[in-house]
């Protein structure tokens, strides 16, 4: 999976292997959201929407999940 670093809490946002959900990791939990940020399951119940709208939209899609067109990767 490919993703980014929330500026402010550093959890790790990804988007799933399936292009369906976006994964969010935090420090002790983690938890699987919709693209407009609502909870779906998980130890962690909060996500940023706006980043996972982002991810989930064509500059996102366009930037994390085509391995030819990505700029970063998370190590």
């Amino acid at each position: 999976m490919r993703g980014i670093k929330h500026p402010m809490t550093d959890e790790i946002y990804e988007v799933s292997n399936d292009g369906q959900n976006v994964i969010v990791t935090g420090d002790a939990s983690s938890g699987v959201f919709t693209f407009g940020g609502q909870w779906i399951s998980g130890d962690l119940k909060a996500a940023d929407a706006h980043l996972c709208g982002w991810l989930g939209s064509e500059r996102g899609e366009n930037r994390f999940r085509d391995t030819d067109n990505r700029t970063r990767k998370i190590l």
